[in-house]
Parts: C-alpha cells; structure tokens; sequence
C-alpha cells in the first residue's frame, strides 16, 4: 500500500495537467499492473478473438452492445464515487438496477456443449446487473457481474429423490429378500436405478449449468464430502452394477474430494474412508482418477504435516504407512484387495448388532419407499447349473469355495498370475473355473456385482445349500475339480470337555447366535465332508481348510480325516502357538487337541489377492490363522 501512496503523490504533482479522473484512471492503471490480483477480468471478455474464449459466466454470451453500455454505466459510476458526487452515483445505480439481460436457454447449453435435458419450449434467463464497489484504499473502483433472477430447469424439476436416499432403498430392497429368502424383485430394483440415473443426471446438469443459472448448485450438496463414497458402496452390497451409475458417483466423488480433500478440516482418516469405501465397491470404472485425487490429497497433508520432503526418510508417519498407501493409491494396485479395504468389508460383515440395525433400517426405508405400480412377484427362482451358460469353457478345471460369504477369494484368486505354494501349485488361475456358494443371498448379490463390474467370466456364484452345489458338481460338471475351499465359517459355540471348567465360564462372551454345537446347524457336517471327498477322489483334488478358531480348525480337519482324506505335510509348518484369544485359552485349559505340526501351515497357502477379508483382519490383529491342506488322493 505504500507503494500505492508513492503512486497517488506522483500523479497528483501534475494535477494542473490532467483533469481529477485521468488522474484516478492513471493510479488505478498503475495500481492494477502492480497487483494483479485486484484487475477487472470484464475488460477481455470481449477481445477480437471469440473463439478463444473459454465459455464460463454469462457475461460472455451476451452483445457487444449489451457489455459496453453496462460497462459505461459502471465507469461512470464509479468516476461519480471518486469525484465525491454520490447522488449522481446513486442516480446511476437505480439505472444499473433496474437493466435486465436475457439470454436463451438453448445459447447456454449450446455453448457449453452438454446433453442437458431442457423444457419443450425455450425459455429465457433474466439477469440483473451486480455491482461490488472497491474502497479508495483499493482503487476505488467497481466490477460488475450478472445474477441470474431465474431457472427454467429448476421450475420444472418436481423430483424429490435423493440419491443417498436411493442407495440406501436400494440396499433395503436387497436386504429385504435376503431376508425373506427370494430373489430380488428386478422391476423394482431396475426402478430404483432409473430413479437414480434421473438423479444424477440433474446433479450434473446442475453442476455444469451453475454458472449461469439460478440455485443451480441447489441439491448437489446431497453428495458433499463423503456421501457419494457411501451410495458407491451401498449400491456395490446391493449387487448393482450399472456402469453409467458408478461413473457418475466415482466422478462425484472426486471432484469433492478435490473440493475439500486439501482443507484442514479433511482429515487424512477421511479421504481413507472414501477410497476404503471406493474399493470394497469393486469397481474399475472411475477408481484410478479417484485414486489417484485421494493421493494427491494424503501427499499434501502429510507434507504440510512434516515439513518434509514426502519421500524422506525421517518422516514420522505415525500407526498409518502413509507413504505405502499413497503408493498403492498412485500405482494402482489399490482396489478390493487392499488391506484397508477387505477390512472394511470384515467390519461390515462382523458387526452383526451393528450391521443388522443398518440392514433392517435399510429394507424398512425400501418399503416405505416403493412405488404403487411395482409388483409383488417375490418368487424364488431355482437356479439350474447350467454349465454351458455360467462359463465360456465348462470343460477348465474348477475350485470351489464353499461358504464363500462376499466371494472375495474367488474374485481374487481368478485375477492372480499364480498360486504357487509349494503344497499347492495352481499355475495358471485364468485357466480355471470359479464357483461360489453361499446361502446369503445377500452377499452372494454383492458377490455377482463385483464379478460382472470387474468383467470376469470364468467366475460365478450361487444361492443354495452346499450339499445341493456338490451333488450338481458330481452329477454334471464336465471338468475336474482340482480344489475345494473351507474358509473361516461360522463358528459354533465353545464346547467345553473339562469336568472342571463350567459352562457359564465356558461360554461366556461368545455369540448367543452361534450354532449350540458341531451338530447343531454347523455348515461342515460330517455329510457335507463326505461328499466333498468323493467329488474330489475321481481326480485326486485338494481340500483347504482354514478357521481362526483353534477348536474349529481341528475340529474339521478331523472330520475330513475321517472321511478318507489325507493331510499334506508343510515345510512351514506351525512349530509353537500362542493362545492369544479368549476361546484358544479355554480350548487349551480344556486340554483341547492343538493345530500344530507338520500338518498345519504357517503361512497363507493362497496369494496375497485370495485372502478373504477374515483374514486380513487377523493379520491386522496378529492372531493366527488355523490352516491345512488335504488330498483325496488314495
């Protein structure tokens, strides 16, 4: 400003010169080369190069004849200001006031060049003239803008849907015939999602149009921060897998992200929790640019954290690896089988208190919801194990994962280059067939999206018990079956053996839910084992066996014993076991028979992309993992 100053006494030596307003033009002129960031942007609005333009507010739609008289009437305003003739200036300002501009509303979406949804009939936008005045310390001068005073595209909106809204119906809609053990009634879900579409395609006519009209950016708060991240997922468990929806909510999501991922009130837990979210969807539409903005964001904040250099080594990143996250994030090797996102998904699924009040609000927002001229038709199909139609080459050997709940091993073991432990050598997993089952209807719709949103075909997955899976397999499948996979199943509740352990000690802390016994309703019965025996002895295949309970784990691997099959022997194998678990302590008071030995693994026999989200979550946890591998093999 002292310069400013310098600049007023210099001009105003030579007053006799210049008249009081060429002396003012001169300070402001001088003023406004020297900062820049007070410049009036109206002066190049209109430069003898139109096509040059970048199309952005409505000023530059409007005559040449328009802009100059508005301009003239500001400049002259503004001169009445500095000469200290304010009734003048007032005078002017009822003229400025009382001007209205109009412009099509077919100029505005020609220009912009969207597909933008507009009334039968063209309508005009009316503007009036803003005016925001500069004190003398400024300049003095004024700037002007158009205001829109009104929005055909808005009068004519009478939609009341909500997108967060329609997610979390559409979420309800799946849960709720889960819950009544029928298929999903496809008329009122494919409403659902035109409802949805109708949404977001106002959203983004809105956004695009905010410039020019009125309370344009009115409704696309509904997604701020992380809400579109939340209706990804929701529509992502409800199976939905309708590519033009993701990508609008990925791009929503992203470009908020990029609104307030940088503010100090976005904490980096919150850019994690969108992107978490961003992975259990399953999704490879959008993701890398979402990606790829949530990277850009940690990286700034941890920078403006440190003071240091991103890639030094003496940052302090705390319990979070940051720095591997932000690298994930950028090399695009985040996704699904992310550490943070399978854990996410083990949240969602163990938090059964938690999960069921969210579930049940959700089919409860479903039926209130519906509309009068969907049907009722809630009929369960039978699915038919029809080879031909559920795989391009039914003639690949195929593995099986029973009880495979959300279908996250398959969907990654059908996107590894390899499964080459030394027990199990799979070389080619691309040269299989995948086959899940599960009796969640639920999860096995949230199982079907994923696959058909990440584009897999060698992979599919079924309603139903497990017996009736491995009778169709034996009586009707062309190819071998090289495996078949137990993976942390429900556990039941704690059996105590010792006389001298009482069974409210016993029981105590674990799920009332749980089946009462091994016998009582445990998915792995004796049956069940037998008949994945003779599945697997025409063609000598594996059994995995993998439980987080010790009780458990022994407790199959036994059964399988039993019903002919033969333990493999590991190189790394569990050589000592800490009981870190309330339920491992009572099963080795108990004096309960320990899964240690050359017979149980050390290590994951599967890739990194085949963990399930169970067993990351005990790796993040650091309890163990109780697991086997078995041959049918004679």
């Amino acid at each position: 400003m002292m310069l400013m100053a310098i600049i007023i006494v210099v001009l105003l030596a030579n007053i006799h010169t210049v008249t009081a307003f060429t002396c003012f033009c001169r300070v402001q002129q001088a003023y406004h080369k020297l900062y820049s960031s007070i410049k009036d942007d109206n002066d190049i609005l209109h430069s003898s190069d139109p096509s040059s333009q970048i199309i952005t507010t409505p000023i530059q739609l409007i005559s040449k004849d328009e802009y100059d008289h508005i301009n003239e009437l500001v400049n002259k305003r503004s001169e009445a200001r500095w000469n200290g003739d304010y009734d003048k200036a007032d005078n002017i300002r009822t003229s400025i006031d009382d001007l209205r501009v109009s412009i099509s509303l077919s100029q505005i979406i020609q220009t912009i060049q969207h597909d933008i949804s507009i009334p039968q009939e063209d309508a005009d936008i009316q503007y009036k003239v803003l005016v925001t005045d500069y004190p003398r310390s400024d300049g003095g001068s004024s700037s002007w803008e158009l205001e829109p005073i009104n929005n055909p595209l808005l009068d004519n909106d009478e939609t009341e849907d909500n997108v967060l809204q329609l997610a979390h119906a559409t979420l309800g809609l799946a849960v709720s015939s889960s819950e009544k053990g029928v298929d999903i009634n496809q008329d009122a879900m494919n409403e659902l999602i035109s409802r949805t579409n109708n949404r977001l395609r106002v959203l983004k006519q809105r956004k695009m149009l905010s410039n020019f009209l009125l309370g344009a950016a009115v409704g696309v708060g509904e997604l701020h921060g992380r809400k579109a991240a939340d209706a990804i997922l929701w529509f992502a468990l409800a199976g939905i897998d309708d590519d033009d929806l993701f990508s609008d909510l990925f791009d929503i999501a992203r470009t908020e992200l990029d609104r307030f991922g940088r503010n100090t009130s976005c904490r980096p837990k919150d850019i994690l929790h969108i992107v978490e979210r961003a992975g259990m969807a399953a999704s490879i539409i959008g993701t890398q640019q979402l990606y790829t903005t949530a990277a850009d964001c940690l990286e700034y904040k941890m920078k403006e954290r440190t003071n240091y250099d991103i890639n030094s080594n003496d940052i302090d990143w705390g319990s979070l690896d940051f720095r591997n996250i932000i690298q994930e994030l950028r090399n695009g090797s985040f996704g699904l089988h992310s550490d943070r996102s399978l854990l996410g998904l083990w949240r969602f699924s163990s938090r059964q208190r938690k999960q069921k009040q969210f579930l049940y609000n959700a089919a409860q927002h479903f039926e209130h919801t519906r509309e009068g001229n969907t049907t009722e038709d809630f009929s369960a199909s039978n699915h038919q194990y029809n080879w031909t139609e559920m795989y391009t080459d039914p003639s690949r050997p195929l593995i099986v994962d029973i009880g495979c709940g959300m279908g996250v091993s398959l969907l990654g073991l059908a996107s590894s280059q390899s499964i080459n432990h030394s027990e199990l050598q799979i070389d080619n997993p691309k040269g299989y067939n995948f086959l899940g089952v599960d009796l969640s209807r639920l999860a096995i719709g949230y199982a079907r999206g994923a696959c058909r949103r990440l584009g897999f075909s060698s992979e599919h997955f079924v309603v139903g018990s497990a017996e009736n899976c491995l009778r169709h397999i034996s009586e009707s499948y062309p190819g071998d079956v090289a495996l078949s996979m137990i993976q942390f199943p429900t556990p039941y509740k704690f059996q105590y053996e010792n006389e001298e352990v009482s069974p409210s000690v016993a029981k105590r802390g674990f799920n009332s839910q749980l089946p009462s016994s091994a016998d009582d309703n445990f998915m792995v019965s004796e049956n069940l084992v037998k008949q994945i025996y003779n599945m697997l002895s025409e063609n000598n295949g594996k059994l995995l066996i993998q439980s987080n309970c010790e009780d458990v784990s022994v407790y199959m691997r036994n059964l399988a014993r039993k019903a002919g099959f033969r333990s493999i022997p590991f190189t790394d194998s569990v050589k000592e076991l800490d009981a870190v678990t309330e339920r491992a302590k009572k099963w080795v008071e108990c004096g309960g028979e320990r899964p240690i030995g050359k017979y149980w693994s050390a290590n994951s026999l599967l890739p990194q992309k085949g963990r399930t989200e169970t067993e990351v979550a005990c790796s993040i946890d650091n309890k163990p993992v109780h697991r086997c591998l078995l041959t049918a093999a004679t």
